[in-house]
């Protein structure tokens, strides 16, 4: 890693750390270089980082287990479009593990329509 970046740009440090919490073991810095946008959080702008999560999650959810476990609750598919936060990605995330539990009752079949009236 190549310190310069940090002694030019002061946000780059504090962008880099959150930059490797949401990557984990896959943090590199030239991948970090590759995503973070100097100017924009220069001017308070963390959009980069926000793009960043949403394409994590994304990952995370394209998985053959994921796609599995949304066809046996009756979820017919995922929108991850450029729209979303990752906040929204969040609040999909704990929907889905709602569903997962709610499943798994026995009244879930009368419960299911009212459900995904309240998750929607």
């Amino acid at each position: 890693m190549d310190s310069r970046l940090f002694e030019i740009d002061p946000y780059a440090g504090a962008s880099y750390a959150l930059y490797t919490s949401v990557k984990g073991e896959d943090a590199s810095f030239e991948d970090f270089l590759l995503h973070y946008d100097s100017t924009g959080a220069n001017k308070g702008d963390n959009a980069w980082l926000s793009r960043l999560a949403v394409e994590k999650t994304t990952q995370a959810f394209s998985t053959p287990e994921v796609w599995e476990a949304m066809h046996a609750l009756g979820i017919s598919g995922l929108d991850f479009g450029t729209s979303m936060t990752y906040f929204d990605s969040q609040v999909y995330a704990a929907k889905m593990q709602l569903m997962e539990v709610f499943s798994k009752r026995d009244d879930y079949a009368q419960m299911k329509p009212l459900l995904q009236q309240l998750l929607s």
